[in-house]
């Protein structure tokens, strides 16, 4: 059993124009190291990831996403 506090972060999305995008952007941030879980919505142009509090950040997810031309806008984060 996992007991690690998360935190869900919640951003725009830029660059996702299609699902076929957003598949990509999930496996893409999937991939990453503290993430729990992701949601990428292209018709809404929104995501949310699950972290583990503390371990990653907007930067990480920008400079993960950057290469395949997808980026992300903070919105606000709830625990």
């Amino acid at each position: 059993m996992n007991t690690t506090p998360t935190e869900t972060l919640r951003f725009t999305t830029t660059g996702i124009t299609c699902g076929g995008c957003a598949n990509s952007a999930t496996n893409i941030l999937k991939r990453l190291p503290g993430v729990v879980a992701v949601r990428v919505d292209a018709a809404s142009n929104t995501a949310e990831v699950e972290v583990e509090r503390g371990t990653v950040n907007l930067d990480v997810l920008q400079h993960a996403l950057k290469p395949a031309g997808y980026g992300l806008i903070s919105e606000k984060t709830h625990a």
